[in-house]
């Protein structure tokens, strides 16, 4: 089944001319790959039995990793308070992704040499070429390793593989669908600063804005701003400090503020949220209009009762996190 209008059918071609340029890459300069599915399955070293895969989640402010037997049993997890975004740096993600392989040996009482059989990774950024190859070039060769963007990841975890649509919004957004005759396709995900809207980062981003906006004068008074300045300062160096950088994940640190005023009745925590909550809107609206919504990520369990009152009965429960998608992922991969 096509997607029901012209935006869509772009959007899905978006996906698909994506998955055409990784395979346009050089096999012979690299490990053996083979690329399947509409957002880069990308799979290398696939000549070693697999007993335990290791499943990554890297956003931009946090990475995850889960550990499983060859049955789907969990074997372990662990956590690293730092990012796995390939767009935040390809060397720094790694070194987090090995903080936590490390994190899973000590859980399971093995050496501190232990490495998975099996590495399926659902990283932010993943999408671009040079940062993709520079990350797959740093993985031992004997690993059999998968790389997915975290979107598509969420997706298959939310759905469990079933047609439906993820909207995952953390320190950066993005949408993935599957329609009923499993045609994939996305939207958003373009990254911060230039897009990511409705997510962490974008409301931390706005809320500076408004910030300097009331400095000026622009604006009127309001709680919050009186707690951006407890939080960032109010002479000219501090505020430049936030506002000529841009870090995703710094300007993320600001988005509890935003929840908590809301909370509280400020009318222009309110108003941000609000207009977060438009920007997810229209990401879902350019997806088929039949399928069930499912929402995920800290900032979009935050936006989930304001997005109730606009999708009624499509908003579902995800039936799994990224790990589980990865896991779903793996096995799909290691079948074909």
């Amino acid at each position: 089944m096509e997607c029901g209008t012209g935006a869509q059918r772009r959007l899905t071609h978006r996906a698909n001319h994506l998955a055409d340029e990784q395979l346009a890459g050089n096999p012979a300069e690299s490990a053996p790959l083979a690329i399947s599915a509409n957002f880069a399955v990308e799979v290398v070293n696939s000549d070693v039995f697999m007993t335990v895969t290791v499943a990554v989640d890297g956003g931009a402010s946090r990475c995850r990793l889960a550990a499983y037997g060859e049955t789907g049993k969990l074997l372990a997890r662990a956590e690293v308070d730092g990012h796995a975004s390939l767009s935040n740096g390809v060397d720094s993600a790694w070194r987090n992704i090995r903080q936590g392989l490390s994190a899973l040996a000590a859980k399971q009482n093995l050496p501190l040499s232990w490495q998975p059989d099996q590495l399926a990774m659902g990283l932010a950024g993943s999408l671009q070429e040079q940062r993709r190859r520079a990350l797959l070039d740093q993985i031992p060769r004997a690993i059999h390793t998968l790389l997915v963007t975290d979107g598509y990841a969420q997706l298959m975890g939310a759905s469990g593989g079933s047609p439906g649509i993820c909207l995952a919004v953390g320190t950066g957004s993005v949408l993935h669908w599957q329609d009923r005759s499993g045609l994939q396709g996305m939207a958003g995900g373009w990254g911060f600063p230039v897009g990511d809207e409705g997510s962490g980062a974008w409301l931390g981003k706005r809320l500076v804005q408004t910030y300097v906006w009331h400095l000026d004068g622009k604006t009127q008074d309001a709680a919050i701003m009186t707690a951006v300045e407890q939080r960032i300062g109010s002479s000219i160096s501090e505020v430049q400090g936030w506002s000529t950088q841009s870090q995703s994940s710094v300007f993320a640190q600001l988005a509890p503020l935003v929840f908590e005023y809301a909370s509280r009745g400020d009318a222009l925590a309110n108003e941000l949220l609000d207009e977060a909550v438009r920007h997810c809107l229209n990401l879902i609206a350019l997806a088929p209009q039949e399928l069930p919504v499912y929402v995920v990520g800290g900032v979009g369990e935050q936006l989930r009762p304001r997005l109730l009152d606009a999708l009624a009965t499509r908003l579902s429960r995800a039936e799994g996190d990224a790990l589980h998608g990865l896991w779903r992922i793996a096995q799909q991969a290691n079948v074909s």
